[in-house]
């Protein structure tokens, strides 16, 4: 006997406002979104969220305007406040994007930052007019200073880079002039915050060596340091020499010119430090994770910081996407792979470098995000003369050790057991060119998982994987967009008959097959429950959550003036809400997405011999809780 599915109960409609109660969040957590997760076996769910698109300063219950410095950041209050509305949803994490320095005003992608310094525009300088702070900031300091934020109608906002910058420099400025003036009052706070800062750059030395690229880079107007006099081409390296007398007064000298510049940087390393420590606790607290993001790359900060390390003459690159059908040229320094390791097997001075690389993308994250692997075991690179390129695999003359290769094995997954992080929980991003001695050492040797990439792979061919599953990535469009081109609707991944089929394995799907094949919406829903029905560690992008129908990243565009510069606005919830309760809504419904799953998942069991009574015992108390909160979540206020 076949037992109705859940979408012919018909339960007596109940108006409510578009914010649940407490209650009815604890009811819609507790007896609806979790159990659907527990019963789908989804372990994780992940918000692909980079740092700068964390949302604007929000409006206070007491109408006070926080302002908003130009990006947003995964640290300070309006990270904290985000929080719970996350966990609500039912996400257990975020991934965030590499969170390095940032070294150009003109230059924006995380994934150019450096390696030894964190972006300081992350600091969230309403905080420093705490007591927990001594003060060092009073609120009209920052209001004379940054813009307040205003509401929009639009249900996102942009970053302003340049006037983050120019805000930064002009709050540090006071915030350390005030933090000098205090100490010199033996003002307790200030000797407290002092001792800590003093103990973090005994812990992070090489914060001078960023903070004098820093002024250098203003110094000269650019960050290509091959520009550069000599004397400050090779300050790092010469600065390790104590006899040298020139190099260490050219320091002071820097020092000195730039009146407390370099303090000012070191100091604001301090503070975004402290910050990130107090979100880590939170985190904590809250049961909720962050994944940074080792990128491949290195900036010319840290290249000019160990420029050893780095072959003289090559960059990675892609062999194909470029400008006419060429190769991209990403410009980012190769760690000479003669330096991996020493002659007896041991880490050799670059190995060390990336060692540090990783633990320092560990340091107060749960989990990382490994960028482009294909770098880290047979890289794609090519001669700055233009002259020579390939896989370093196909170079024995570079690599005749083929060092490359052992990198995986013997440097990034001892380091993340060193952290208490297994192979398989990493989001390992293999969407590379795949070369045979990637296929060999990636998943033959070291037997990594990947990710399903449902924009264009289907589900049920990645089942049984350890993968991480997601439908569009930072680079993607929006699915409510994606699903617009022509390239999208014909791909076997979207096809309707597929969908409507794994969601309907054990009757007839051919009505569910022509409402998706006719509407767009219904069919990015399908498209979701898929991948919650078929991934047990799903990423979904902001801008998929909220029904933002803009592109964070135009994948190899770079002329696109808007690129990583997406964020939410400071009324990212009312804008969630408001889109779910309008005639066509874009945002994701959870509960509405995570009812086509569990049906799914029980039309599977059946189909494959499972009792229907006992399935359906099973999903269906689970079923009624979405039904009844999708539901009103689609309901105006």
């Amino acid at each position: 006997m076949h037992i109705n599915r859940i979408s012919n109960y018909s339960p007596q409609k109940i108006y409510f406002r578009r914010r649940l109660t407490k209650d009815e969040e604890q009811d819609y957590k507790n007896n609806g979104i979790k159990p659907a997760l527990d019963y789908l076996g989804t372990k994780e769910v992940a918000m692909i969220l980079h740092g700068t698109s964390y949302p604007e300063s929000r409006l206070e219950q007491n109408n006070k305007i926080n302002n908003d410095i130009g990006v947003g950041s995964p640290y300070g209050k309006v990270a904290a406040q985000l929080m719970p509305f996350e966990i609500l949803h039912g996400f257990t994490c975020n991934q965030l994007g590499p969170i390095g320095e940032l070294n150009s005003v003109r230059e924006y992608s995380p994934y150019k930052s450096s390696v030894g310094s964190k972006n300081y525009l992350f600091i969230d300088f309403n905080k420093l007019t705490e007591n927990k702070y001594g003060h060092l900031l009073q609120s009209t300091d920052i209001t004379g200073i940054v813009s307040p934020v205003t509401k929009s109608d639009d249900n996102y906002a942009y970053s302003d880079f340049p006037e983050a910058f120019a805000n930064y420099d002009n709050l540090i400025k006071k915030a350390y002039l005030n933090f000098t003036k205090k100490l010199e009052q033996k003002d307790v706070r200030a000797i407290q915050m002092s001792n800590e800062f003093a103990q973090f750059m005994e812990d992070k030395p090489e914060t001078e060596i960023y903070a004098l690229f820093y002024i250098l880079k203003d110094l000269y107007g650019t960050d290509d340091y091959t520009k550069w006099k000599e004397i400050d081409r090779n300050l790092p390296k010469n600065l390790e020499n104590e006899d040298d007398y020139e190099s260490h007064f050219r320091k002071e000298q820097l020092r000195l010119k730039t009146g407390t510049k370099y303090e000012e940087y070191c100091f604001g390393q301090y503070l975004l430090d402290k910050q990130i420590k107090e979100n880590t606790d939170l985190r904590k607290e809250y049961g909720f994770k962050y994944i940074s993001d080792m990128l491949v790359g290195f900036s010319p900060a840290d290249e000019w910081a160990h420029q050893d390390l780095f072959l003289k003459d090559y960059a990675i690159g892609c062999p194909y996407g470029g400008p006419n059908g060429g190769i991209q040229k990403w410009n980012v320094p190769v760690l000479d792979p003669k330096k991996l390791f020493n002659d007896d097997g041991t880490l050799g001075s670059a190995g060390i470098y990336l060692k540090t690389k990783l633990d320092d993308a560990l340091d107060n994250f749960d989990n990382v995000r490994i960028d482009h692997v294909l770098g880290l075991v047979d890289p794609y690179i090519y001669s700055k003369d233009g002259y020579r390129q390939g896989n370093i695999n196909d170079m024995p003359d570079i690599d005749p050790d083929k060092n490359y290769q052992k990198v995986l094995s013997k440097i990034i997954l001892p380091t993340l057991e060193e952290h208490g992080i297994d192979k398989y929980t990493p989001v390992w991003e293999d969407l590379v060119t795949e070369t045979p001695t990637f296929l060999r050492v990636y998943y033959q040797e070291n037997g990594l998982p990947g990710i399903t990439p449902l924009e264009y792979k289907r589900g049920e061919y990645y089942k049984d994987t350890k993968n991480w599953a997601l439908v569009g990535s930072h680079d993607s469009d929006p699915a409510q967009k994606m699903i617009k081109k022509d390239w999208v609707r014909a791909n076997e991944a979207w096809n309707p008959m597929y969908l409507a089929g794994i969601l309907n394995a054990s009757h007839d799907s051919s009505e569910y097959c022509k409402k998706i094949a006719n509407d767009d919406s219904e069919r990015v829903k399908a498209k979701f429950a898929e991948l919650f029905m078929l991934g047990d560690k799903v990423q979904i992008s902001f801008a998929d959550f909220f029904g933002i129908d803009k592109t964070y990243n135009e994948g190899g565009h770079d002329e696109n003036p808007n690129n990583w510069k997406l964020r939410l606005n400071n009324d990212y919830e009312d804008s969630y809400y408001k889109n779910l309760s309008s005639e066509h809504p874009t945002a994701i419904n959870v509960p509405e997405v995570l009812k086509l799953a569990v049906q799914g998942r029980a039309d599977m069991k059946i189909a494959q011999g499972a009792h229907s009574h006992e399935v359906w015992d099973e999903a269906g108390k689970i079923l009624f809780v979405l039904d009844k909160y999708a539901q009103i979540l689609k309901e105006k206020e």
